[in-house]
């Protein structure tokens, strides 16, 4: 797989800290992260669906 075959879930990832910070990274830039005390959902909400 190239570069230009990866979708952004591929290139982005997450993780909370112990601390309960949210820190989101980009898998090919080791310098470009995000950390954050608070984070919201994205996308569609489940419970609506149900």
């Amino acid at each position: 797989m190239t570069d230009q075959d990866q979708t952004a879930d591929d290139q982005y990832g997450a993780f909370t800290t112990g601390g309960g910070d949210t820190i989101v990274y980009d898998r090919r830039n080791p310098e470009a992260w995000i950390q954050s005390d608070y984070s919201v959902s994205v996308g569609p909400d489940e419970e609506a669906e149900a």
